[in-house]
């Protein structure tokens, strides 16, 4: 065997120590902040307010007459900007600080067709009086919407800017006493726009708060106008004179240039300080800083997405208005990255909040949309499919109707985890506020809902054209209001949020639209105020400090940000660290008291509060108890200067390989909905598969890449010096019409060469196509490959994966190739094969033995599968992956295949199983399994009590039959598919229901009766990629792997050591992007390494430690050594994009050693595979696998095996037991001081 070297260029990286459990690697974080200053004695305190009795709810409301406070938000029909109560301007905004320098919070209400107001609490908690007119905020005529709380001229007091509708902007300057004089002309603040919602902070670190502005739209009084309002100027199209605020010109696909109603520009106000008269002036630098775009936003949250210090803007836009993410250059300039930094966004984003809330350390963000909480509210808005379709298929990045929560990952690329939090469906969203309102604390969410009119009812829908002289709000100011319920959620940990709003006493039913928080009565637990229209602001005691201990923190920032803007606060209490931020001016038309709260739980005492301001300096507090507001002041030193932090080591980097970047699945646009229009998702995607073996008889690893119907597989060979060499081979690109899915290589012949077995599948052809027959291609022992046609039963299905095993001992490798579907006919059973490999000499021949074996074929809709001895008995057995069903287990009684699925424990946990990997897990010498599944992070939630159902039948009488998703709601089931999907089907449900209200009234009974009892019915009640641990006889229990591995769905499988230490670690490849387009792209993941313990447990370890990070809709895994230096690389498949692979540098320090076995078998399984490698050795972990051809999904990796040494000394001695293929076994011994090992079979 030849061992070369390749030259593999990689990013420098350095060994990371493992990963620590969540609270040590927390609490381990505050310690290395740079810029960390000593920090001696204890800051400034103040008691907290003792707290009131408990109350059967957490939450009180309290009645104006209580509160004092009356301020109504009317919808007053007689007013002459009522065409703007459609949108975000109805209900004016809150502001909750301290006003007037007595310590209490006291709250500025603003209001469309009412004055503003100002309320100043007294010394009664809770108690407040209106003290507009002593103030001197005066009357203005102005429809005023957000309002911000901002010490704007850094005197020590809280100043108030307020939003207005087409009239200049309002700044009220405080003297600190609670009296007010507007000057925002001479700050240069008096914009006069559709201004919505400003918030401060110091984005250039000059010392000072700058401003963002966003802004919405103009709403033209009469309408459209009659005619349309644009010209032809110098042979180009553009806005008539006058008309230029409200409409725009776009130009659609095709180059089709149409006027839409347009937003407007946001602005970016930089604060330049004091003039030579001491008068602060901000100078709009929108333009110059890459502020650009005409939008209608609806929130702007200031967000350290990329977690480099500085502060990045995060703008949520409305209807097909893409959201922006500017991250902050450092240099005073922003670049909008949300095309390459989110997967996507929600479609109309409406309110967003910032918080820690997964407990890692760094900052989510949690942004609303509209989506309905039950299945009535659902179908009821979903509109028609055909004429949103083509823009959830083409948006960039897409935007799906849905909240989405970005999970900060470290890396800067977003992932959204909505539906796994339970938090992606909250109804029509204005508000989400995030903050420990029962102090326990996780980080909890709330939403206001409701809206004015229902104007998304899809039995109500409009054109452009209607609105021609008359506005949207003349047409729907006749309709009844949209009254909803209120939301709250309270974070149990892990991500698992749990709908608490009855229980919380928060769940009124209105139209409610701002909220903020405060701790109002200064007993450290945070209150809510909710603003509704045509009722008064509603105001919430929290009693969560009546059974809790907590702690206050309130910065007293540097001379031009008093407040500490933009400052992060970490509390480590009980084993538990905490973040918050001081970031007021979130969630929608809100600005909440600066103040942080922290809930401690049970514990009182507090180990340290960090500090790190916005201008670097850090300060920690040690020994300190909770039940006090702590005052914390910033350094008045210099602050260390900025510097874009490095980037922390990693231990995989991406290869930095050309050649091996251009090879590259590519995958045809086929129409699978044209089809079955009710199919859950594509099937002419799930490519590629992809193989590794030497088949130029180097000794290096070349690889198999599938191709996409139209365009061939290739064959790429290891050249040895860093390149790899694409085959032309016209044999290969006589088959490019056929889909390529799995691929294998072995001796088919017993040559000695190494041949191709390719799966054909897909859709994109009639059930039993020449196209879809499987194809076997001859080696020449030189990479030159010939078909042979002959060698193959004439079999044509459509199928998945391929995976070889000597399952009767007679020396040669047979095959197993799963059927995966029947085209244009799922969910029909496709037939899977055995194929016996009866070749000899010079004469290649497989032969069908699959009725041999009971249940083999019509074992399910097929995607992975993999021999392993999974009872320990020495004879290869068979695992099957199966979609809407379980893993399948066929036992090997000595050559004859028998299914053992239900006597082992796996028949009851139907999934959509995807792929399988075996090693030993849990340390007891047996092989145990990893099977990858669909996640629990997109609107698929399945359970045993409440599964997902599929059925197929014929439901309209028209002989053809069709796909009904169903799901439960409550015990109720119902149709998962709405009524636009469903009648475009079935157009028979349109003439029968007629609208969407009937539909969506409907359960699956009443719209498809007894047609169901006759259909196929599918199930699915486990989504989880799990864990199969072996008792050593085949029997199996189940656990799931981490939350975080269930993010995405996960395709390809890796089981091996990476890491060195004794311990399989797992890899997973996420992803799919050919669900049905109202799913969209699931594409949350980006690919995850969780490290094992030996125990069967598993610690993920994202990108930010790992390295790996593939973005696309990763397939298959696979581990090639390509540069022989005996560590693997790690290479993924990606539909429709090219091959990423990832090593690990070589480090002189690293202290696990790493031991790479290859296995010399007999002629016609010259890899042995199927043999069995044990590792034992004293202080080494006993480790076990097999040798495979295929496992994971799709995919082969070459045949050497690694083991982890842990940081064995040298002279250690390694014992190495082998369980061959044809049962017998031999025993080898090496030192831990080897690297590379070669056994061959006695």
């Amino acid at each position: 065997m030849i061992w070369s070297v390749l030259s593999l260029k990689v990013t420098a990286v350095s060994l990371i120590p493992p990963p620590l459990k969540a609270p040590a690697l927390l609490a381990s974080a505050a310690l290395f902040l740079p810029g960390l200053l000593a920090t001696a004695g204890t800051p400034e305190s103040l008691p907290l307010r003792a707290a009131g009795p408990p109350s059967e709810t957490l939450f009180t409301a309290l009645t104006p007459k209580a509160s004092g406070v009356d301020f109504v938000n009317p919808i007053d029909t007689n007013h002459p900007l009522k065409r703007i109560y459609l949108g975000a301007f109805a209900c004016g905004g809150i502001g909750v600080g301290d006003l007037n320098g007595d310590g209490r919070p006291d709250l500025f209400l603003t209001g469309g067709s009412p004055e503003n107001r100002l309320y100043l609490q007294t010394n009664d908690a809770l108690r407040f009086v209106d003290a507009t007119r002593e103030s001197g905020i005066t009357a203005t005529g102005s429809w005023s919407a957000g309002p911000t709380l901002v010490d704007i001229d850094a005197d020590g007091d809280l100043d108030i800017h307020v939003c207005n509708y087409d009239s200049p902007n309002h700044l009220w300057i405080n003297d600190g006493r609670g009296k007010f004089t507007e000057k925002a002309k001479s700050f240069g603040l008096a914009i006069s726009d559709a201004s919505l919602m400003a918030t401060f902070c110091d984005y250039d670190l000059d010392g000072d708060l700058d401003c963002f502005l966003l802004t919405r739209d103009f709403k033209r009084a009469g309408g459209r106008p009659k005619e349309h309002p644009v010209e032809l100027v110098n042979n180009k199209w553009q806005i008539k004179p006058g008309f230029e605020k409200y409409y725009d010109i776009v130009t659609r696909s095709g180059g089709k240039q149409v006027y839409i109603n347009a937003g407007r520009q946001d602005f970016l106000l930089r604060n330049d300080g004091p003039d030579a008269g001491g008068q602060i002036r901000f100078t709009d630098v929108s333009t110059a800083a890459g502020i650009s775009g005409r939008d209608r936003g609806n929130s702007v949250t200031w967000w350290d997405f990329d977690n480099d210090g500085l502060p990045d803007i995060y703008v949520g836009n409305d209807f097909k208005d893409a959201d922006r993410l500017y991250r902050n250059n450092g240099n005073g300039t922003f670049t909008d990255v949300i095309r390459r930094a989110a997967p996507h966004t929600p479609w109309f984003s409406m309110g967003a909040d910032v918080a820690d809330l997964d407990g890692d350390g760094r900052t989510d963000l949690l942004i609303a949309d509209m989506a309905g909480t039950n299945h009535y509210r659902s179908k009821t808005t979903m509109g028609e499919i055909t004429s949103i379709r083509p823009f959830l298929l083409s948006a960039v990045p897409r935007q799906y109707m849905h909240n989405v929560l970005y999970l900060n990952n470290g890396v800067g690329k977003l992932a959204d985890g909505a539906f796994q939090a339970g938090l992606a469906n909250s109804d029509w969203t204005w508000a989400v506020k995030l903050q420990d309102f029962d102090l326990n604390g996780h980080v909890d969410a709330f939403f206001t809902n409701g809206v004015s009119r229902s104007f998304n009812n899809s039995d109500d829908q409009r054109s452009a054209s209607d609105y021609i002289g008359q506005t949207e709000w003349d047409y729907y100011e006749s309709h009844p209001p949209r009254k909803e319920e209120n939301l709250a959620f309270a974070n149990r940990g892990n991500l698992n949020f749990e709908n608490v709003s009855t229980e919380w006493g928060l769940d009124h039913l209105g139209m409610s639209y701002a909220a903020s928080t405060g701790d109002l009565d200064g007993d450290g637990d945070t209150d809510l105020i909710v603003a509704s229209l045509e009722e008064p602001v509603r105001i919430y005691r929290n009693n969560a400090a009546a059974s809790s201990h907590r702690v206050a923190v309130r910065l007293k920032g540097a001379a031009g940000n008093p407040q500490g803007l933009g400052a992060n606060v970490w509390v480590a209490s009980g084993g538990r660290l905490q973040k918050r931020g001081v970031q007021p001016a979130t969630g929608f038309l809100s600005s909440n008291q600066p103040v942080l709260h922290f809930g401690l739980g049970s514990s009182e005492k507090i180990e340290h509060i960090t500090v790190k301001w916005q201008r670097g300096h850090v300060q920690r507090f040690e020994n300190l108890m909770a039940g006090r507001t702590y005052v914390i002041e910033e350094p008045s030193s210099d602050p260390p200067a900025w510097t874009r932090p490095l980037r922390k080591p990693t231990r995989y980097a991406p290869v930095n390989s050309p050649s091996l970047r251009r090879i590259t699945h590519r995958e045809t646009v086929y129409d699978d909905f044209a089809r079955q229009p009710l199919l859950p998702y594509k099937h002419s995607q799930l490519g590629p598969g992809m193989a590794w073996h030497d088949v130029d008889g180097d000794g290096d690893a070349d690889c198999y890449l599938s191709g996409g119907a139209g365009h061939p597989g290739v064959i790429s060979l290891n050249e040895g010096n860093g390149v790899f060499r694409q085959i032309p081979s016209t044999v290969l690109a006589g088959h490019a019409d056929s889909e390529d899915l799995g691929a294998l290589f072995f001796d088919a012949n017993s040559d000695g060469t190494n041949d191709l077995y390719v799966v054909s599948g897909g859709v994109e052809c009639q059930p039993l196509s020449e196209l879809l027959k499987d194809r076997l291609y001859l080696n020449d022992g030189k990479g030159r490959f010939t078909h042979a046609p002959k060698a193959l039963p004439d079999l044509r299905d459509s199928g998945s994966c391929v995976v070889g095993a000597d399952y009767d001992r007679d020396g040669d490798i047979d095959l197993f190739v799963g059927g995966r579907v029947v085209p244009g006919a799922y969910p029909e059973t496709p037939s899977s094969r055995l194929l016996r490999n009866d070749s000899n000499a010079g004469n290649p021949a497989f032969s069908d033995q699959t009725d041999s074996v009971k249940g083999l074929q019509n074992a399910g809709l097929v995607s992975g599968a993999l021999w392993s001895d999974a009872d320990g008995d020495g004879w290869i057995d068979l695992l099957v992956c199966c979609e809407w069903g379980p893993v399948k287990i066929f036992l090997n009684k000595e050559g004859k295949l028998v299914e053992a699925t239900a006597q082992s424990g796996l028949a009851s946990y139907l999934g959509w199983w995807k792929g399988l990997a075996a090693s030993d897990l849990d340390g007891d010498g047996d092989l145990d399994y990893v099977a990858t599944n669909q996640g629990t992070n997109t609107p698929y939630q399945a359970s045993r009590k409440k599964p997902e159902l599929l059925f197929y039948g014929d439901f309209d009488g028209s002989g053809r039959k069709r796909i009904v998703e169903a799901k439960f709601e409550g015990q109720t089931c119902y149709p998962r598919r709405g009524f636009s999907c469903s009648s475009g089907a079935m157009p028979l449900l349109r003439k029968r229901l007629r609208t969407f209200e009937n539909f969506a009234r409907s359960t699956l009974g009443d719209l498809y009766g007894d047609l169901l009892s006759d259909s196929l019915r599918l199930e699915a009640n486990t989504l989880e990629s799990c864990i199969l641990l072996n008792d050593g006889k085949a029997r199996f229990t189940i656990r799931h792997l981490p939350r975080t591995a269930q993010f995405s769905p996960a395709q390809g499988v890796l089981l091996s050591d990476l890491d060195a230490d004794g311990f399989t670690d797992c890899l997973l490849a996420q992803n799919f992007f050919g669900a049905q387009p109202e799913i969209g792209l699931l594409d949350s993941g980006l690919s995850l390494l969780l490290h094992g313990d030996g125990k069967g447990n598993f610690l993920p370890s994202g990108p930010e430690k790992s390295g790996i990070g593939v973005p696309g809709a990763a397939t298959s895994i696979t581990t090639a050594d390509l540069n022989r230096d005996g560590r693997p690389e790690l290479v993924f498949a990606v539909n429709n994009a090219p091959m990423m692979a990832f090593s690990e540098p070589a480090r002189p320090e690293r202290s696990n050693r790493l031991l790479e076995i290859r296995l010399k078998g007999k002629k016609g399984n010259a890899a042995a595979v199927g043999a069995r490698i044990t590792v034992k050795g004293a202080g080494i972990p006993g480790q076990a696998c097999e040798v495979t051809a295929g496992s994971g999904y799709l995919g082969q990796s070459e045949a050497a095996r690694w083991f982890g040494l842990g940081p064995s000394k040298a002279e250690t001695r390694v014992q190495i037991e082998i369980r061959w293929p044809d049962g017998s076994s031999s025993k080898s011994a090496t030192t831990a001081g080897a690297r590379k090992i070669l056994i061959p079979q006695p």
